[in-house]
């Protein structure tokens, strides 16, 4: 086995079969497609797809939603030299799995695939994570280059770099937040061969149904969130930088209410003058 595709879902019905259909007609040859499942129950249109194409991936269930432990419970049973990692809202051409394989082929390890999202702009540089815990550049740029850290909807990572540095860091929970860029400094620092490859692109639907979250609208309001952020820049950072990061957190934070409170203002005016 080359190559097995990871998909964890959650609370994703029309995306999830979406994505499989995508990951269903690929030109490459030999892969297989796993799907971690913490969805309690689905919709019967999902159910029914599910039960119709049992044959073509495995199904792996999982009760307690967590990103992290479904990346790692995935690999657990993956077969595949090169694990490759999607989200459920996730469309992509038939050569996304080729376009990834080819790119190890070529000497990388860690492989970034470009993330097309429609509310973000294409940028000039692929991401990468300075000394002082700020992110540079972007996953949608059109030109291929280093990267330091990765962006969890779309990577794959050598079998032999978990040998290095182990699976994905399970107390990263909750709001999804930065355990992808933890898991690729791990590899950066540790001495793995990376890159982004805009060619392994696909489109990231970005949905606010479903993943693996509280279902708050706005994120800034939940603890998880800033648990797994300040998780990672104590890993990571010394003491001044975690308190500067500390500082951007709050300001942040205050932006977000002074967003909510204008949008909610606009509301209210708009139901009184109706």
């Amino acid at each position: 086995m080359l190559v097995s595709l990871i998909i964890p879902t959650y609370n994703r019905e029309a995306l999830l079969i979406q994505c499989l259909q995508c990951a269903f007609r690929q030109d490459f040859h030999d892969y297989e497609i796993i799907v971690v499942d913490q969805t309690r129950r689905h919709e019967p249109e999902t159910r029914q797809f599910l039960e119709a194409n049992q044959n073509r991936f495995r199904l792996i269930q999982s009760e307690k939603p967590s990103l992290t432990a479904a990346r790692n419970l995935g690999l657990q049973h993956a077969r595949g030299e090169v694990i490759l990692f999607i989200d459920d809202d996730t469309e992509f051409e038939s050569t996304f799995i080729q376009a990834h394989f080819q790119a190890h082929q070529n000497g990388l390890e860690v492989v970034q695939g470009r993330i097309i999202e429609t509310h973000v702009s294409p940028q000039l540089s692929p991401s990468w994570l300075t000394w002082y815990l700020k992110f540079k550049g972007g996953d949608d740029c059109p030109t291929d280059g280093p990267v330091n850290v990765i962006t969890g909807a779309n990577f794959s990572v050598s079998r032999s770099v978990f040998d290095k540095i182990g699976p994905f860091d399970e107390r990263f929970s909750g709001v999804a937040v930065h355990e992808d860029a933890d898991f690729g400094l791990r590899a950066y620092r540790a001495g793995c061969r990376m890159g982004y490859v805009a060619a392994a692109a696909l489109v990231h639907h970005a949905s606010n149904q479903g993943g693996v979250d509280s279902g708050i609208e706005e994120k800034f309001f939940n603890l998880s969130y800033h648990h797994c952020s300040l998780l990672f820049a104590r890993k990571h950072f010394p003491k001044p930088i975690v308190l500067y990061f500390r500082v951007r957190l709050m300001l942040r934070g205050l932006r977000s209410v002074r967003k909510l409170i204008r949008q909610a203002d606009q509301r209210v005016v708009s139901q009184l003058n109706s």
